[in-house]
């Protein structure tokens, strides 16, 4: 991946050696010879973590048995575990705190060798993330890749967590999201992010993080000593009307190098917000990806953004779903990013989902459309079509002669009425995939 290839074309901190393996990670000189492989010939890890459950009570995780089995296969020098309690093998068991002692007593003499740890979508809280961390991620001298998405972790427990991880040069991947953080985990994540000079992605939507921490993480940002390259912040717990998490992130991201996907949904960013954001990303040449979904950004809001795609530009995705850019019938923000769309030679994605864009509005993004050719994804059923707009979208969904052929979250369908008219109808694509 993108993140791997980064970290390996960097050297390795001062006094070390590079080391590396699998996806790119970088990994520190081994503390001995010993591989996972030299592990596992002396015991059979998975009948220890069926023995382990047994005694404990507890039902064996299939996931976990399953990882182990995969990675004692393939024959590498490290294991990675991954049991997301979303998979339907795990609905009816999903890790819990008692899980968190098995993890301890049955991984924690091999942790130097666990590569990667996903126990997302799964019931831990504060008392086994504590267990977690001291049992078994604070030997975890390798790791790259660390997901508790969606649990219920608070304070407390993600103290313990990135406690465990500071420091980990190997680290490049953190996913917290969905767990109760709170001002003080969010904070907790700030010190590891600032030891973490490789950590690649962190994800923090929905962990009710507060302004102090979005500020604390825009300045740990400022510099290019950090290498992060994608930041996840969505819905924070945002108390003020004033913009001064958005104006920090502005300058953080007009200097900042390495950072090419941000994720600012839900984080009350308004028309004023917006202006300072763009003109901060006009001096910006490395950010590909600009996620405002859920923004209250209106039609100055829109005007502020096309401003920024009608520039030398370099974003290829660009999510505006549900920013009420189209309310009460407006059709300037839309002419904004349509007239920009026209000169835009960049823009892969663009998703305007739920904005409330009129027929009009709609058939002046489709004519806009129709004279871009790079443009290859477009979100926009959720909107309120008309006949004519509906028509354009046909003939641009049916051109034959686009150099890219575009692809909607919706398809055209001709329909002839009882009168003998035709009638363009237009239907929500299931499973859309804009990637």
């Amino acid at each position: 991946g993108a993140g791997g290839e980064a970290a390996c074309e960097d050297r390795a901190p001062s006094g070390q050696e590079e080391y590396y393996e699998g996806d790119g990670a970088f990994l520190p000189p081994p503390e001995d010879e010993s591989t996972f492989m030299d592990y596992v010939a002396s015991q059979d890890i998975v009948k220890e973590y069926e023995a382990a459950c047994q005694s404990a009570g507890r039902k064996p995780s299939h996931l976990v048995m399953m990882s182990l089995a995969q990675s004692v296969e393939a024959g590498r020098e490290t294991f990675s575990i991954a049991a997301p309690g979303s998979h339907k093998s795990a609905f009816t068991c999903r890790l819990a705190d008692e899980d968190m002692p098995i993890f301890a007593s049955v991984f924690g003499p091999p942790a130097r060798h666990l590569l990667s740890l996903d126990i997302s979508y799964n019931v831990l809280t504060d008392v086994g993330a504590e267990t977690l961390a001291s049992g078994l991620l604070a030997g975890c001298s390798r790791l790259a890749s660390f997901s508790a998405r969606s649990n219920s972790i608070g304070p407390k427990g993600c103290e313990h967590i990135c406690g465990a991880l500071r420091d980990r040069a190997t680290l490049t991947t953190l996913d917290l999201s969905y767990n109760p953080l709170g001002r003080d985990g969010g904070l907790s994540v700030v010190d590891l992010l600032r030891s973490s000079p490789r950590l690649l992605n962190l994800h923090l939507q929905d962990t009710e993080a507060d302004i102090d921490v979005l500020v604390a993480i825009a300045e740990a940002l400022l510099g290019n000593r950090l290498m992060l390259k994608v930041c996840n912040v969505e819905n924070p717990r945002i108390q003020t009307l004033q913009e001064d998490h958005t104006i920090h992130f502005g300058r953080m991201l007009r200097v900042n190098t390495h950072l090419s996907e941000v994720y600012f949904g839900k984080m009350k960013v308004r028309e004023d917000g917006v202006r300072q954001l763009v003109d901060f990303l006009l001096e910006n040449k490395v950010l590909r990806v600009l996620d405002l979904r859920c923004n209250e950004l209106g039609a100055s809001g829109a005007r502020h953004l096309g401003k920024l795609l009608a520039a030398d530009c370099q974003l290829s995705r660009l999510n505006i779903s549900n920013c009420r850019i189209g309310e009460k019938g407006n059709v300037d923000g839309a002419r904004a990013i349509a007239d920009a769309l026209v000169k835009n030679r960049m823009l892969q994605h663009l998703d305007l989902n739920g904005n409330m864009l009129c027929g009009p509005a709609l058939k002046t993004i489709a004519d806009a459309i129709d004279q871009n050719s790079t443009l290859e994804t477009l979100g926009l059923f959720q909107n309120q079509w008309d006949q004519p707009s509906s028509f354009k979208f046909h003939q641009i969904l049916h051109d034959g002669a686009r150099i890219l052929p575009l692809r909607a979250d919706f398809v055209t369908n001709e329909v002839i009425t009882s009168e003998d008219n035709l009638r363009i109808d237009i239907c929500l694509l299931d499973g859309f995939d804009s990637q």
